[in-house]
């Protein structure tokens, strides 16, 4: 073989091989797995916004997933689940959080939904509200407006003070349309926008009561069982408590790139079974 030959085929090698490797560092690690000592690493900014129920988890996952992926970037941002639905379905993110499923409206916008997480929404109130235990009947009338003293159901002859999430918020989406029946919240009703906001307007307002992701749940507030359930893991799954829902994060077509590997690694086993089961259901259980 000649000289002129053998060095025409080692530089077509090397380019070959040059044009393998550029391909690997574009892809990236696609399960969200640190990279082996030599072996390409991913790099780049992810942004997500959305639901303020999904916004610890997916800040969690951020903090986790820059730690094995020095040369990540993932900004985390709330907004509520309309908010990252738009904002996705945009080009504004890359991830949008929700905790509701798409609307009619939003079907046709070319989102793919990843769900990451089964949540259960609990009804609360100031510790100091005289309940424990509330009826279906009981909820859908507090919260729309045809109960409206303590008195009513027991308890003291105080007025009750209904606080509820804000319109973009997909806790109150799920919960109107499975507590309430799809009618609307009594006028007046105090609004807030975040579930860490609902927390505490509950707990430093005498006789009021609303409703969270059990994941923020602690004990400046008391959990009420609905329908004589109480709002658990355990009875989610089993499907005698009738307020869960699917958290999800929702891409623009498939996921690829920096967004497929963030998405597989809060899907791996290890998030789902070592964070994700602290607050929710993993979907490694179900």
């Amino acid at each position: 073989m000649t000289k002129k030959r053998l060095g025409l085929i080692t530089a077509v090698s090397l380019a070959v091989a040059s044009i393998l490797m550029f391909a690997a560092v574009g892809c990236g690690e696609s399960n969200g797995e640190p990279a082996e000592p030599g072996e390409p690493t991913l790099s780049g900014t992810l942004n997500l916004s959305g639901s303020t129920t999904v916004l610890p988890l997916a800040q969690e996952a951020a903090d986790m997933f820059m730690d094995e992926n020095p040369d990540v970037t993932v900004n985390v941002q709330g907004g509520g689940s309309s908010v990252g639905i738009s904002n996705v379905a945009e080009g504004v993110v890359d991830i949008g959080n929700a905790s509701r499923g798409l609307k009619e409206e939003e079907e046709d916008l070319g989102l793919v939904d990843h769900e990451i997480a089964l949540d259960v929404i609990t009804v609360i109130v100031h510790p100091d509200a005289p309940v424990d235990d509330l009826t279906a009947e009981q909820v859908k009338g507090i919260f729309t407006g045809a109960i409206t003293n303590w008195s009513e159901i027991g308890g003291p002859d105080q007025d009750i003070n209904v606080v509820v999430r804000d319109e973009a918020s997909g806790t109150r989406e799920i919960f109107d349309e499975k507590a309430l029946e799809k009618e609307s919240p009594v006028a007046g009703a105090l609004e807030t926008n975040s579930n860490g906001i609902m927390r505490q307007t509950v707990s430093s307002t005498p006789f009021s009561i609303g409703y969270i992701s059990l994941g923020y749940l602690d004990s400046s507030v008391k959990a009420v069982k609905f329908d004589g359930v109480e709002a658990s893991a355990e009875t989610a799954v089993d499907g005698t408590y009738p307020l869960s829902r699917y958290l999800h994060m929702f891409t623009a077509g498939e996921a690829t790139g920096l967004a497929e590997a963030f998405i597989d690694f809060v899907l791996s086993d290890t998030f789902q079974d070592e964070v994700v089961a602290e607050e929710y259901i993993p979907m490694t259980e179900i």
